[in-house]
């Protein structure tokens, strides 16, 4: 993992907890470990937001990405002001990662499946997103979809 990811992981590993306010947050990086300022502090959670490194859950609290949970952070760790200029890895779509897997496991390439996306939506009279009809197509082609769950109920429940 990078700088940034062992940076936005600390407070969560050393704490232990899954979720974590703003002010808790903040406080860890400027009170607690003081790398940074609160200014710093700010927008490196913004980064991580961006990035998709941090989601917020229904109560507002941060929540790490499932794949940082065990992140190990070095003894002695402390973050150079490169994680503000470093360019941010590339979030990727739910909805594309869906269908990749989808793709992988039915051997039919992306674009064929997308106008079987676009039948699906049609057969509901276009009353179901895009989000919802790649679940149908992940049931259909028998696709495992429960780690995107939370992901993808926030895009269907926000359209």
């Amino acid at each position: 993992m990078g700088e940034l990811e062992t940076t936005l992981a600390a407070p969560f590993v050393h704490m232990r907890l899954p979720a974590l306010s703003q002010m808790k947050l903040v406080f860890y990086y400027t009170q607690d470990k003081r790398w940074m300022g609160l200014d710093d502090a700010k927008k490196l959670i913004s980064i991580g937001l961006t990035a998709g490194i941090l989601t917020k859950d229904e109560r507002g609290e941060f929540v790490l990405a499932e794949s940082l949970r065990e992140e190990k952070i070095p003894l002695g760790f402390r973050p150079t002001d490169e994680i503000f200029s470093a360019p941010l890895p590339e979030k990727k779509d739910v909805l594309d990662t869906l269908l990749a897997e989808i793709s992988a496991k039915s051997g039919l390439e992306t674009k064929v499946l997308v106008p079987e996306l676009s039948e699906i939506r049609a057969h509901f009279d276009n009353l179901i997103g895009d989000y919802a009809a790649v679940v149908l197509l992940a049931k259909k082609y028998g696709v495992e979809f429960a780690q995107h769950r939370a992901e993808l109920l926030s895009h269907i429940e926000s359209k």
